[in-house]
């Protein structure tokens, strides 16, 4: 497993709602054909969004999405907010979770003296 995102707590974390990949098509008797390409484990991801990050701790975020191939490579995320609920039993828990960027996802601007950033990641099984 690639290195470890640490030492870059995010402001805020926003849970994204699971995502089947349901392909929905339609037969010759008009109705509606369903198929479910992810089985019954749904893809969690989270919205990791930063505020005001320091220049070094921008560029250390920025090289580590560089060096995960964006979203190539997982990794474990370690700065979990006690928040979160990592491993969906109902119970938040901020445990470490192994997730992978999404790509195209991360976002960012400079401020006159930060940065502000987010990304998206999505759990690995």
């Amino acid at each position: 497993m690639a290195t470890a995102l640490s030492g870059v707590t995010p402001t805020w974390v926003y849970p994204m709602a699971p995502q089947f990949h349901t392909i929905i098509t339609q037969t010759e008797s008009q109705k509606k054909n369903f198929l479910n390409l992810s089985g019954s484990t749904p893809i969690f991801g989270w919205k990791l969004v930063w505020e005001k990050m320091s220049d070094a701790k921008f560029w250390g975020l920025h090289k580590h999405f560089h060096d995960r191939g964006g979203g190539y490579a997982k990794f474990a995320w370690k700065d979990v907010p006690a928040y979160i609920d990592t491993n969906q039993d109902g119970t938040v828990d901020g445990l470490d979770v192994t997730v992978r960027y999404i790509a195209g996802s991360f976002k960012f601007s400079p401020n006159a003296h930060s940065w502000d950033a987010e990304v998206i990641v999505e759990k690995d099984f």
